[in-house]
């Protein structure tokens, strides 16, 4: 029952940080602010041992015992919402992904204006970490810690440019 709320919320979020750069026209404040707040996401991930918070807080909720990271790839409470896993895999997060790196991309040309050598690298490593952890191929963990150092690294150099600039 909790699990289904909370997937409800999460996949309205996701929806929301999807089609924010479509259905917002540009405003220097809110622009700055969804771009902050998407950074923080994945940022809040490394240091959850690839775990959503959300995600996170309903594991705990069903299990008392769950460990943080230990099911990372595990995000029922969203994946329960679709008719299957495969559904959610090969339909809703490619598109999912699609929407946001674009609505990323217009409201970075439209207000933030993060350098573009900054952005495209902070862009793929985000495409490149979801998808490592969506499929489980894992080819993060090969480089350990690196791969999350330079992310992160990344996204906070991001965030700089954004509130800064």
């Amino acid at each position: 029952m909790i699990s289904t709320f909370v997937g409800i919320i999460h996949v309205g979020g996701m929806m929301i940080v999807n089609t924010y750069g479509f259905i917002v026209s540009q405003h220097d404040l809110l622009d700055r602010i969804y771009m902050v707040g998407f950074l923080s996401i994945p940022f809040s991930w490394i240091l959850c041992k690839d775990e959503c918070i959300i995600s996170y807080l309903v594991k705990k909720y069903e299990n008392r015992h769950y460990i943080l990271g230990s099911d990372s790839a595990n995000v029922d409470d969203i994946v329960d919402l679709f008719p299957s896993k495969q559904c959610y895999n090969y339909g809703f997060y490619p598109i999912n992904h699609g929407l946001r790196v674009y609505s990323l991309f217009l409201v970075n040309e439209r207000t933030t204006l993060i350098w573009v050598n900054l952005f495209s690298p902070m862009i793929l490593l985000y495409s490149l970490y979801t998808f490592d952890i969506t499929y489980s191929t894992n080819y993060r963990r090969l480089f350990y810690p690196y791969f999350h150092i330079f992310l992160g690294l990344t996204l906070f150099s991001c965030m700089a440019a954004c509130l800064f600039r």
